[in-house]
């Protein structure tokens, strides 16, 4: 009942994906909040056939996001790699939860942050750093270097597949919000720098210059940063995860630390 009270009416601006966004909605709904969803990317399959042929000479995989899993095993059961025997990565809970109910056991993720540097900080990351082993990591296209370039840097090699597109949606947010009844959302999600991009473009192309006084809440200290060059006034929340429970969490602590 407490989050239920501290939740109560609070305007939340979900930009995830459509496939993940509406779960978060609900979530939010059962603790008295008001979502207001307007998807910023869509997430479309490359295809095997794109894809090219991918070597089968790699010693652990890397899934960077449930996406990554989604596109990515269709072209491992479709090509001539095979999983089996390799220390299998992925970025977070959620794509290791996804992995698991692939029938993969076992997903090593990182021991607290859940991006990039949080698995290249990890325990059992730093392993594959030493040992110089080889990397195959499943992304989309034009995703951040960080991972392959460090790796790389330490010796390592690293390919990708690149199973998946990101690109920014034709959905407004202004009509959302008017529909809605709100001029200016309590709080905007911003979880992603693919979304964080389609976001400040949707700012300028229907001049919704006030939702840089927005409360924003992302994924990751390094995201906050970008959020605040990106022009937004107000210091970020932050996240370690993308769970649904997370975040309401954080919102709840927030609420209760402004009343």
């Amino acid at each position: 009942m407490g989050k239920l009270r501290m939740l109560h009416n609070l305007s939340v601006l979900v930009t995830r994906p459509a496939e993940t966004s509406e779960a978060l909605a609900s979530a939010l709904r059962l603790v008295n909040a008001l979502p207001v969803v307007a998807p910023m990317i869509e997430i479309m399959e490359i295809g095997h056939k794109s894809i090219g042929v991918i070597k089968n000479d790699f010693d652990c995989v890397v899934f960077v996001s449930k996406n990554a899993v989604r596109f990515g095993l269709p072209v491992v059961r479709e090509s001539s790699i095979s999983l089996k025997g390799k220390t299998i990565f992925a970025i977070g809970p959620r794509t290791a939860q996804a992995l698991v109910d692939a029938g993969i056991k076992h997903p090593i993720t990182p021991d607290k942050i859940y991006n990039s540097e949080g698995l290249l900080d990890s325990s059992a990351f730093k392993e594959v750093i030493s040992d110089k082993k080889r990397v195959l990591v499943f992304r989309a296209t034009k995703g951040r270097e960080l991972l392959a370039s460090t790796l790389r840097e330490t010796g390592c090699k690293v390919d990708y597949c690149e199973c998946y597109i990101r690109r920014i949606s034709e959905e407004r947010i202004g009509p959302q919000l008017t529909r809605a009844g709100i001029s200016t959302p309590d709080v905007i999600l911003v979880t992603s720098g693919a979304i964080l991009s389609a976001i400040l473009r949707k700012i300028k192309e229907e001049r919704l210059l006030g939702l840089y006084d927005a409360q924003t809440l992302v994924l990751g200290e390094r995201l906050a940063g970008k959020v605040q060059e990106g022009g937004f006034t107000k210091p970020s929340l932050v996240v370690d995860q993308l769970t649904n429970s997370a975040i309401i969490a954080c919102l709840a602590t927030w609420m209760k630390r402004r009343n």
